[in-house]
């Protein structure tokens, strides 16, 4: 057999159909028609954080349930926009739409669609020097947050005595609140003692604020803590040692010559 005849017998290798196209089924994956353990297994064997994002999408569609009367017969893009500002797109009515609007955008149907996809990036990377300061200002309140959250952690597990003893020990130490104290003594009871760190991240991201996800959350908070940094609109956030020492350093006042 020729070079050229054994090419033609091998199959050739394609490139995957592009994201929309349609495709033939693929086989061992679900369809709607399987049940849901089904469904989940198959989530859990791809690594797909399926929790996560069931719980994003409950707490999206119960915020658009909020405000919204009749959510099932309309639901305008901007008011979703409003509503959810930064999470939009964990809401599976938001992405519906935008979907929409890109096929209508690529096919060149509707002369809003790019105009509201437009809208909707603006949304996402924030429109206007307001809305990018106050996301600014919300990312150095988490890290913030994550530094008290493993400072009360690093006072927790030094301390000894009682409950009560412990607990007004890490108040004192730590200047936090008595809440803070509390959660950090039962992190160091329980099975998880000595990942402080990742726990801080994760109750401050429980506690609504908004910290990028990575493959750890050490990661996580370099990440924040590269945001913080090199945000333009957090100049008088972040007082250097030279600012500092003017702001709290005495300064000698001179006096006029009739009060000596």
């Amino acid at each position: 057999m020729s070079s050229l005849a054994l090419l033609r017998a091998q199959p050739i290798a394609i490139l995957p159909l592009r994201d929309g196209d349609p495709s033939s089924p693929v086989p061992f994956a679900p369809s709607e028609a399987s049940s849901p353990p089904e469904i989940l297994r198959c989530a859990e064997s791809l690594g797909i954080p399926w929790k996560r994002i069931l719980l994003g999408e409950i707490e999206a569609e119960q915020r658009l349930r909020r405000y919204l009367a009749d959510i099932e017969s309309e639901c305008a893009l901007p008011s979703a926009l409003t509503i959810l500002s930064f999470s939009l797109l964990r809401s599976w009515r938001v992405r519906d739409r935008i979907e929409s609007l890109a096929c209508q955008a690529r096919g060149g149907s509707v002369r809003g669609a790019m105009r509201q996809l437009r809208i909707v990036f603006q949304r996402l990377t924030g429109k206007g020097d307001r809305d990018q300061a106050a996301i600014a200002q919300h990312f150095w309140f988490a890290h913030q947050r994550v530094l008290l959250l493993q400072r009360v952690c690093r006072a927790a597990e030094k301390s000894r005595g009682t409950t009560a003893e412990r607990l007004a020990l890490v108040c004192s130490r730590a200047r936090c609140s008595y809440e803070d104290a509390s959660w950090a003594i039962c992190q160091e009871v329980s099975a998880r003692r000595g990942h402080r760190f990742e726990a801080a991240v994760r109750k401050a991201r429980d506690e609504g604020f908004l910290i990028p996800r990575a493959e750890t959350e050490a990661r996580s908070l370099a990440d924040l803590r590269r945001i913080v940094r090199a945000s333009p609109f957090l100049v008088d956030w972040r007082p250097s040692r030279a600012r500092s020492r003017e702001v709290f350093a005495p300064r000698r006042v001179r006096l006029p010559v009739d009060a000596v």
